[in-house]
């Protein structure tokens, strides 16, 4: 005859304890992760570029200054393509630099009335911005976190040496006080 090894049984007001005592410790953990993780883990400066990350931009024909530009996208004021995001001072410049093969850019500052539009760069891979080139707004949420959009004065056109092709992404960096982030952009040629 074989014999039964009883388990012990739980009552079922033990049961009914350890069940409450699970879930309350499951409610504590998430109102944690919830309330007071963002708070102790909160960074203080979130440099980064906000925008774009993949968004589709439509490419243009535009004339700057002397120069006729062909599928091209320009970086303006008006069009917020390029916005950054970060409150603290690490230095003057910041360096734009473009990954994607065959693409390059063009930083144009305006020289006021009597000198019109200078071209600073011509299809470079890598450009040297002035901190300064950029307006800092605080966002409605916190006052403490600045998103930086391109002042009135300056262009970067990004465009390709050869033919662009619809939809290509292009990606680049941009590095500012030792910290760099991603952006990119698809573009979309306008239909003849």
């Amino acid at each position: 005859m074989e014999s039964v090894v009883k388990k012990p049984q739980v009552s079922y007001e033990t049961s009914f304890r350890i069940k409450v005592l699970t879930l309350a410790i499951i409610f504590g953990i998430a109102i944690f992760m919830i309330v007071y993780y963002p708070l102790i883990s909160h960074q203080t400066n979130p440099w980064g570029v906000a925008a774009p990350k993949g968004r589709i931009v439509l490419a243009g024909n535009f004339t700057l200054g002397p120069v006729s530009y062909t599928n091209a996208v320009p970086v303006t004021s008006r069009n917020n393509l390029l916005v950054l995001r970060g409150n603290d001072d690490m230095g003057d410049t910041l360096t734009v630099k473009i990954t994607t093969p065959g693409w390059c850019a063009d930083l144009w500052v305006w020289g006021g009335s009597s000198r019109s539009w200078q071209r600073k760069y011509n299809c470079a891979r890598e450009l040297q911005l002035s901190q300064y080139a950029f307006r800092r707004l605080p966002t409605h949420e916190a006052e403490e976190i600045l998103y930086w959009y391109l002042e009135d004065g300056y262009v970067i056109v990004f465009k390709k040496e050869g033919p662009v092709q619809n939809y290509e992404l292009v990606n680049f960096t941009v590095t500012y006080g030792g910290q760099s982030d991603w952006g990119a952009f698809k573009v979309s040629l306008q239909r003849s």
